[in-house]
């Protein structure tokens, strides 16, 4: 009928007038905060004790883990192709997330922890848009991770500060809220290697959503 015309018509135009607005925000320079949620996994095979207990031992462990919130900032650039897009930005942020362990022989006791404190890094998202406005994306980046390592033996507490690199990979979406406003939501994950010590390792899971400003 002409009324069924006539409101199709009026969907379509209204359509075409909309999308290239969120299209042309969807690229460009943009700045934002997130925040989130990080849990780190300590894993430990046939580590060496010696220096620790006195005697040759070794010990292994798995399963520990640590959760905390986080916090940051981060600034990139966007570029759109067609239904693809790129995305190249540096972030930096801070977390509380710690994992500790303590063990007793009925009389003393002896603690440790791994403290998460400051990272920054940089990345790349390579993705997909679904419309105008949203777009999924794999993500991989440089992370480098300041950790803080206590040891108590309830006579003296010692510590170090260490600065550990990881490669942190995932997936992520992003849609537009706003003409120049945009919200993602992220998973992430990193491996910290070894730290030095062999049999060690730190991972990363992260979850995080953020709010990205295009100007």
């Amino acid at each position: 009928t002409y009324m069924k015309k006539y409101v199709t018509s009026l969907a379509i135009a209204a359509a075409t007038f909309a999308t290239p607005a969120l299209a042309q925000d969807f690229q460009g320079f943009y700045a934002g905060v997130e925040g989130g949620f990080d849990n780190y996994e300590v894993k430990v095979d046939d580590i060496d004790l010696t220096d620790v207990v006195g005697f040759d031992a070794t010990g292994s462990f798995d399963g520990l883990s640590g959760n905390g919130v986080m916090g940051g900032v981060f600034a990139g650039y966007h570029a759109t192709m067609d239904t693809t897009f790129i995305a190249v930005e540096g972030f930096a942020q801070l977390s509380d997330a710690s994992v500790g362990i303590s063990a007793t022989d009925g009389v003393d006791e002896i603690k440790a922890s791994i403290k998460a404190n400051e990272s920054f890094g940089a990345a790349a998202r390579f993705g997909v848009k679904v419309n105008n406005a949203t777009g999924i994306y794999a993500r991989v980046g440089w992370l480098s991770t300041n950790f803080k390592a206590t040891i108590d033996d309830g006579v003296d507490a010692y510590s170090d500060s260490e600065s550990e690199d990881a490669i942190q990979y995932g997936v992520g979406l992003e849609t537009m809220i706003a003409e120049s406003v945009s919200l993602r939501a992220e998973y992430l994950r990193a491996s910290y290697g070894d730290q030095g010590v062999d049999g060690l390792s730190i991972d990363n899971n992260n979850f995080k959503a953020g709010l990205a400003f295009r100007f």
